[in-house]
C-alpha cells in the first residue's frame, strides 16, 4: 500500500464528523492508513484498522491517482471513521418484572 502524508489524504465531510465526534487526531488517521493492524478491501472501498490509546480505530477508504504527478503517487479520500472500545466492558441486564 502507498504511504500517505496529510497532503494527500482527503476527509469527506461525513468522515470529519465522527473525526470530530470520536476526537481523533489527525495523526492517528494517518497512523492507521500508514500502518495498520488490520486492512481490507471491500466491494469498492479500502479498510484499515489499529488500536490507538486502548480503542479501534477504523478508517474506510478510496485510493485514487492524481491525473498529473508521480507514479508512485495516491491520494486516500477518507469515507468513514469510527471507533470503538478494544476491551468494552459487559453489560449488566436488568429484567423489569
Amino acid at each position: 500500500m502507498p504511504r500517505f502524508t496529510k497532503d494527500h489524504v482527503f476527509i469527506l465531510p461525513q468522515a470529519e464528523e465522527y473525526r470530530t465526534f470520536y476526537n481523533v487526531n489527525i495523526s492517528d488517521v494517518l497512523s492507521c492508513l500508514n500502518e495498520p493492524h488490520h486492512e481490507g478491501l471491500a466491494t469498492d472501498h479500502y479498510t484499515v484498522e489499529k488500536t490507538v490509546n486502548g480503542s479501534r480505530l477504523y478508517v474506510y477508504y478510496y485510493l485514487t491517482l492524481p491525473l498529473q504527478g508521480k507514479k508512485d503517487e495516491a491520494y486516500a479520500i477518507v469515507d468513514f471513521i469510527g471507533l470503538a472500545d478494544e476491551n468494552p466492558s459487559p453489560q449488566k441486564h436488568s429484567l423489569k418484572k
